[in-house]
């Protein structure tokens, strides 16, 4: 894999260029850029920002619905309906994984950190029980002990922590190549065994429960597996459902917590303050927009971009970094630049206001364009460390981690 210019230092682009190269585009376009990128302009701020609660509310419907209307299609008494259904399918998967995938590692997340609600209010544990079951991840109560240890200086990033554990079992580790790491990346994306392994795990976490919360669990599986393709036929239930319940689901989640922050390159930060920083990164979604350097690009470039983020960077966005996660490295700083985790449904202009107060832990030095510079920046690190001891197998009771 060919290191890319925004990790070297000869015609280096400088990052913050990436979002200002935008403003070649309307500046009624602006706060959608901003969305899809992740990535707000110096100053600019939020036009509206929901409730939480709302926010969830509309998210799970709007799951709901893209199933509901996916079913629909596939299962229309209309051929042209039904052609359309195949041909929307593929985004709307994508689109439908995002929003499980939010629900639980954006609002199941904020949920165990008691920002959801008001801290110390029962909704936050009663929400994140429902989600949990609602998009079958691992339990709320494992998940808080494991995502809590993972905010610990002690464990942060270290083998100790379960996202980076999960990565070492499957190959991502420090001291192999930049190709291995790709290599093994890529494999566990579309190995079977990390899917049952997965999916096994999200079942079984999700049932280790009290009683009447398993009961809830089983009734599920059962409208899930049984109910929902005796209804619409396994066809349409695997597409509209299954695929984005599962398989997609879990290689959105590998997606983004390889590339979350620098994994397994040295010691827990501890109380250095710099190395706990350095190991943190934003991450948007986007590109230079052609021209910005000044010369007139042709056709075929623009057709390039267009290409490139109607295919690689929205589908990133939108399937993987969803909601707050492309300013992740503020939710680990916030504290560092004297703001408050709660004001975390504004997150990326959070974000972008400590790098304009010039109060920022080095956050605006960190900015990683694209999945590819994604990938690397987190492959060159690991690819440097030393290598650690390995294991023969998955470690017993490890559980598939949310990335958050």
């Amino acid at each position: 894999m060919t290191l890319p210019k925004s990790l070297t230092n000869e015609g280096e682009i400088p990052r913050i260029s990436v979002r200002a190269s935008y403003l070649r585009f309307p500046g009624w376009t602006q706060p959608l850029w901003t969305r899809l990128t992740g990535k707000p302009l110096p100053n600019e701020q939020a036009w509206f920002t929901p409730h939480p609660a709302l926010s969830l509310g509309m998210d799970v419907l709007l799951a709901i619905g893209t199933c509901a209307v996916l079913l629909y299609l596939l299962t229309s008494s209309r051929d042209w309906l039904r052609i359309l259904g195949y041909v929307v399918a593929p985004m709307a998967m994508v689109f439908l994984a995002g929003l499980l995938r939010k629900i639980q590692v954006v609002y199941g997340h904020h949920a165990i950190h008691e920002t959801l609600f008001r801290r110390g209010s029962r909704m936050n544990g009663l929400v994140s029980k429902g989600l949990t079951i609602f998009v079958l991840a691992q339990n709320e109560i494992e998940y808080e002990q494991e995502h809590l240890d993972h905010h610990r200086r002690s464990v942060f990033t270290t083998r100790d922590d379960a996202d980076a554990s999960l990565l070492f079992n499957f190959g991502i580790r420090p001291g192999r190549s930049i190709a291995e790491l790709n290599h093994n990346l890529i494999s566990t994306l579309f190995s079977p065994v990390f899917h049952l392994w997965f999916l096994k795990s999200r079942v079984i976490s999700n049932l280790r429960r009290p009683p009447i919360e398993q009961c809830l669990v089983v009734v599920w599986l059962v409208v899930l597996v049984v109910v929902m393709p005796a209804c619409f036929g396994v066809n349409a239930t695997a597409i509209a459902l299954w695929l984005p319940l599962t398989a997609l689901y879990q290689m959105s989640a590998l997606l983004q917590f390889s590339t979350e922050h620098v994994w397994l390159v040295g010691a827990a930060p501890g109380v250095h303050q710099g190395v706990y920083a350095e190991r943190c990164h934003g991450r948007f979604c986007g590109e230079c927009v052609p021209g910005a350097d000044g010369n007139v690009p042709s056709t075929r470039v623009w057709l390039r971009w267009w290409c490139r983020t109607l295919f690689m960077h929205i589908p990133m966005r939108v399937g993987v970094l969803v909601g707050d996660l492309p300013a992740h490295d503020w939710h680990h700083l916030a504290s560092a630049v004297g703001h408050s985790h709660r004001s975390w449904p504004d997150a990326i202009f959070e974000r972008q206001r400590a790098i304009d107060s010039g109060n920022s832990a080095g956050m605006e030095e960190r900015e990683l364009w694209g999945i590819e510079n994604m990938i690397a920046h987190v492959f060159v690190h690991m690819s440097q460390a030393a290598a650690l001891p390995a294991e023969s197998e998955l470690a017993a009771g490890t559980s598939p981690a949310n990335g958050s």
